[in-house]
């Protein structure tokens, strides 16, 4: 069954009292950010839909990385960064043809401070749709030079239309004195009490991040689609299933993403055993904790039982045919 986050600070509020943890919801947002990060649980994965409209992309905040995906309904594989640099691979990809996009995969580039980069050396503004918090959000990156700049960003509350491609970017005057070409990390004001999104000023407002306002420094992961289109106006649909990033929790009604209290009670005592020092003891109940939910998790998949392919009789799946089209 599943829980929210105000039912798991009250049951988990007695495995705290011993380790001095005021915070009972911060501590369990760690927890259960640690118990996300062990592996790839089912219940960590989602599946999105987006359009690719530039050869460079990144992922909204609250997906970790790509586990499968397909480009214009044709599925394609993932590479890392080395995929370059195989002898018997493609080389640079830099070199690659325009408009050979998805022979090619899709290349991870790592993770960064935001989803894309300005077009060019553009000042920023921040905004929020909620109450401006009393500090600014700071930035750390590099101008057209390849200096790097570092500047407060005051967080201003939206009050333009739904559409921030429309607004007259004449009007803002609350911009920074810096340019950035590239965004190396942002720090958000710890009193932010919602979402804070990162605009690059130039001709039109570009949109680099959006951003939690509970995680302090915020990171993207991008992808790039080589041998993107040069057609103007050229885009791509991608489906992704991807493993969902957690995200902390800050509302009572927010539901805790695992469908168990019990391995996030053994990851609170991992946690208050490693600082007691006790390492075994640690380590004994963070296996307990990834036994459980893998055991919960074994119970609910589906099983896929056996293909059986015959290529001799018609209406099998492998039947042969002397038509290529039907044959498997």
């Amino acid at each position: 069954m599943r829980f929210t986050f105000a039912q798991a600070k009250l049951a988990m509020a007695r495995f705290l009292t011993s380790t001095g943890q005021t915070n009972v919801g911060e501590t369990i947002n760690q927890a259960c950010d640690e118990l996300a990060r062990t592996r790839t649980f089912q219940r960590m994965k989602k599946v999105i839909r987006i359009t690719v409209d530039s050869e460079y992309f990144g992922l909204p905040q609250d997906c970790g990385s790509l586990l499968r995906a397909a480009v214009d309904a044709t599925p394609v594989s993932i590479h890392g960064t080395e995929y370059e640099f195989l002898h018997s691979g493609p080389g640079d990809l830099d070199f690659q043809a325009a408009g050979l996009a998805p022979l090619n995969g899709i290349q991870r580039l790592g993770v960064f401070a935001t989803m894309i980069d300005p077009s060019e050396a553009l000042p920023l503004v921040a905004y929020t749709t909620t109450a401006a918090p009393a500090t600014p959000l700071r930035v750390r990156g590099k101008n057209a030079d390849g200096d790097i700049v570092v500047e407060t960003v005051p967080v201003l509350v939206w009050t333009g239309p739904a559409d921030a491609a429309t607004i007259d970017v004449s009007a803002i005057s609350t911009l920074t004195t810096n340019t950035f070409v590239e965004i190396h990390s942002i720090t958000l004001p710890n009193d932010a009490a919602g979402y804070i999104s990162l605009f690059a000023v130039g001709d039109e407002l570009e949109c680099l991040a959006r951003m939690h306002p509970k995680v302090v420094v915020p990171e993207f992961t991008r992808y790039r689609l080589p041998g993107f289109s040069s057609d103007d106006g050229a885009s791509y649909k991608v489906l992704a299933e991807v493993g969902a990033r957690f995200m902390p929790m800050v509302d009572d009604d927010e539901i805790v993403p695992f469908d168990s209290l019990l391995p996030l009670q053994y990851m609170l005592q991992s946690m208050a055993a490693m600082e007691a020092q006790e390492v075994k003891m640690a380590d004994d109940y963070r296996m307990r904790a990834e036994a459980v939910l893998i055991r919960r998790e074994e119970s609910e998949l589906e099983k896929q039982g056996l293909v059986v392919i015959n290529p001799l009789y018609d209406g099998s799946i492998g039947q042969a045919s002397n038509e290529d089209y039907y044959n498997v």
